[in-house]
C-alpha cells in the first residue's frame, strides 16, 4: 500500500510534478480546505504534509501549525509550509525556532528540488519507523516466551510485584494459580519432544481464549504456568481453576492420526485484605497447593486463601 503526501492548498502544478516525481511510492492527496486536512488526518497517516498559507479557512498558519503537531496522528509528521505571496522571514524564523516545521518555500518551486529536499525527510521518518518497529519487537520478545506465546517469567515477576504493592494499597482481592501437565515427561518419552512442544503450545493457546481479558498468562518455567487474576476473589478463583482443568481435560491437542490428550493439576492462592506476603512467600504456598493437588491424584484442584499473614 503507497504511502501518502497530503497537500492542502498546493496548486495543481506541485501535486502534478510530486506525482511524476514519486511515481508509485507515494499517493499525493490534494486537499482544499482546513477542514478536509482535519478529516484526512484522523483517515490516513500521513507521510509528509504540504500546507499553503493561503488556505480559505486558515486564520494563522503558526495557530495550524500547531494544531497539527498537537494531533496523535502528526505530532512527528514532516511539515512543510508554501507560499504564494513571497517568504515571511519574520514568520519562517518563528516558526522553524518553535520546531513547527521542517521546510518553508515560497513560489516560484522548482519541483525537483522540493521532492528532492521531501525525500530526505521521507527517508528519515522511513528509517524512524522501522527502528521503532524493531524496537517494539524486541520489547515484545523481551517478555514473551518463545514456545507458548505468552509472557515469561520476567514479565510474571514484574507484574507480581506491581500487583502486590495494588492489594496493600487498594484492597481488593488478587488470585494467582499455578499449574502444570500431569506426567509431563511421559509424553516427551512417548511421543517425543516435538510433541511435548506441541502440548504446552496448545495449553498456551487454550488457556489464552479461556481467561479475561485483565488476566495475565506467564510460563513460569518448563511446563509450569502461571495466570494472575487480579479482582478475583477465591470463590471466583476456584471456578476459573476448576472450569479450566476440565476443560483440558476435555481437549485433544494432538491430531487425528496422533491423538494427544492430558491433564492438569492446579494449586490457588488467594490473597484477600490487605496481605502483606512477598513473592517469596506467594510462590512457597503456590508450590505447596500445587504439591497438594498432585500428591491427591493429580487432575486436581488444590486452594488456600491468605489472609490476616495465614494460609487457610
Amino acid at each position: 500500500m503507497a504511502k501518502i503526501i497530503l497537500c492542502a492548498g498546493i496548486n495543481e502544478s506541485i501535486t502534478t510534478g510530486l506525482k511524476n516525481y514519486f511515481l508509485d511510492a507515494f499517493d499525493i492527496l490534494p486537499l482544499d480546505s482546513v477542514q478536509s486536512l482535519m478529516d484526512a488526518i484522523r483517515t490516513f497517516r500521513a507521510s509528509l504534509i504540504m500546507l499553503s498559507t493561503d488556505l480559505p479557512d486558515c486564520g494563522s498558519i503558526q495557530e495550524l501549525s500547531i494544531a497539527l503537531r498537537s494531533h496523535n496522528n502528526t505530532e512527528t509528521v514532516p511539515l512543510f509550509i508554501i507560499t504564494n505571496t513571497g517568504p515571511d522571514q519574520k514568520e519562517k524564523i518563528k516558526l522553524f525556532q518553535a520546531g513547527l516545521i521542517d521546510g518553508y518555500f515560497a513560489m516560484p518551486i522548482n519541483i525537483e528540488e522540493l521532492a528532492a529536499y521531501a525525500s530526505v525527510f521521507l527517508q528519515r521518518q522511513a528509517l524512524q519507523e522501522e527502528l521503532e518497529e524493531k524496537n517494539l519487537l524486541l520489547s515484545k520478545m523481551s517478555i514473551t516466551d518463545e514456545l507458548m506465546q505468552i509472557f515469561n517469567r520476567r514479565y510474571l515477576m514484574h507484574r507480581l510485584d506491581d500487583e502486590l504493592e495494588r492489594i496493600k494499597r487498594y484492597d481488593y482481592p488478587l488470585s494467582i494459580l499455578m499449574l502444570d501437565i500431569d506426567f509431563f515427561k511421559n509424553i516427551n518419552d512417548k511421543f517425543g519432544h516435538i510433541q511435548g512442544d506441541n502440548a504446552l503450545r496448545g495449553l498456551g493457546l487454550l488457556l489464552k481464549k479461556n481467561i479475561r481479558a485483565m488476566d495475565i498468562l506467564c510460563r513460569y518455567g518448563g511446563e509450569e504456568i502461571v495466570i494472575i487474576l487480579p479482582h478475583m476473589n477465591a470463590k471466583g478463583s476456584l471456578l476459573t481453576a476448576e472450569r479450566l482443568r476440565t476443560k483440558v481435560s476435555e481437549t485433544d491437542f494432538g491430531t487425528i492420526e496422533i491423538p494427544l490428550k492430558f491433564t492438569i493439576s492446579i494449586g490457588l492462592v488467594t490473597l484477600e485484605e490487605t496481605a502483606d506476603i512477598g513473592i517469596d512467600g506467594l510462590f512457597q504456598l503456590l508450590d505447596q497447593q500445587l504439591y497438594k493437588a498432585k500428591n491427591s491424584g493429580r487432575n486436581q484442584v488444590s486452594a488456600a486463601v491468605f489472609r490476616n499473614n495465614t494460609a487457610v
